[in-house]
């Protein structure tokens, strides 16, 4: 049961966290932002767990940062910049993407195929995404196909923290600081090109004059890549990957009502409709297998 709080807890930050980026980063560099973000999240991990990370074999370094930070900064780069072009509702929709794509990357890198109840659930996912990302009066934009390629991170992100955790057996704290050091290396280096080419060579001063931004700086550090991320880790300790991207799947659910409460953007039926059906998705996977099926993993207990 704790998986299932830990991910639902997760997502509920996340369906605010792209609402933060867009308002927050209108009047200052998106590319900036995340390099300061990742930093200062980067500190607190070596703070609160250096014991722990010191401990963190020589293969592991290397799938953690190499692969599974970028992975994280395929999802952070991509996806600051598609929520500049479109609305944060369609980012998380096409996040939800992820319930197809994850069982895509397990096979590919595991041969491992989803059981019975993750596929129907899967199937019911997709139905959801399908309604609510189809419309008569839009269609695909760029910001769209920028959240398209951070989704693939994302899935592949999810896959990887699987491997740190049950394979490599990795601690929670160890895999959420080696995917953050990562990200931070690949923002640190494309932030160095962006002030060289853009000749913002005092990108501080205006983020200090910038009290919104800093705020939205400290939410995504503090509830984002702490809490978040640890809820997720916590959860994936507990739970199949698959399961895992299917409880992702309500992000667009608990966005539209964080729209509504927060803008007052009342969602539609169609909306209404995609989040019952991501429910359903949830409720279906989370069900007891029967004796001729079999969880991928068994539940494990871990201390940070």
């Amino acid at each position: 049961m704790f998986g299932y709080l830990a991910v639902l807890g997760a997502v509920l930050i996340w369906g605010l966290s792209y609402i933060i980026m867009k308002s927050t980063t209108t009047e200052y560099p998106q590319l900036l932002f995340q390099f300061w973000r990742y930093c200062a999240v980067s500190l607190v991990y070596l703070a609160l767990f250096h014991r722990s990370l010191r401990a963190i074999p020589v293969r592991i370094w290397r799938i953690g940062v190499v692969q599974l930070g970028s992975s994280n900064f395929v999802l952070g780069f991509f996806s600051i910049y598609a929520v500049q072009y479109t609305t944060p509702t369609r980012v998380v929709v096409i996040n939800s993407f992820i319930i197809g794509v994850v069982p895509l990357i397990r096979w590919l890198h595991d041969r491992c195929m989803p059981t019975r109840q993750e596929k129907w659930a899967i199937a019911i996912a997709i139905t959801a995404i399908v309604l609510l990302i189809v419309r008569q009066d839009e269609g695909m934009n760029f910001g769209d196909g920028l959240a398209f390629v951070g989704m693939i991170g994302y899935a592949n992100s999810i896959v990887l923290t699987d491997r740190l955790l049950s394979k490599e057996q990795a601690t929670v704290s160890q895999v959420s600081f080696l995917g953050i050091a990562g990200c931070t290396l690949l923002f640190a280096t494309a932030a160095a090109v962006y002030v060289c080419i853009s000749n913002e060579a005092k990108a501080l001063s205006p983020l200090i004059s910038q009290p919104e931004t800093l705020a939205g700086i400290a939410y995504m550090v503090v509830f984002v890549s702490l809490a978040a991320n640890l809820l997720q880790v916590h959860g994936q300790r507990r739970l199949p990957p698959v399961t895992v991207s299917i409880l992702f799947c309500l992000e667009p659910a608990v966005t539209a009502v964080l729209d509504y409460a927060l803008l007052g953007n009342k969602p539609s039926m169609r909306v209404l409709l995609c989040g019952l059906l991501l429910i359903v998705a949830t409720v279906t996977t989370a069900r007891p297998i029967n004796k001729s099926g079999r969880r991928h993993k068994e539940a494990t207990k871990i201390t940070l």
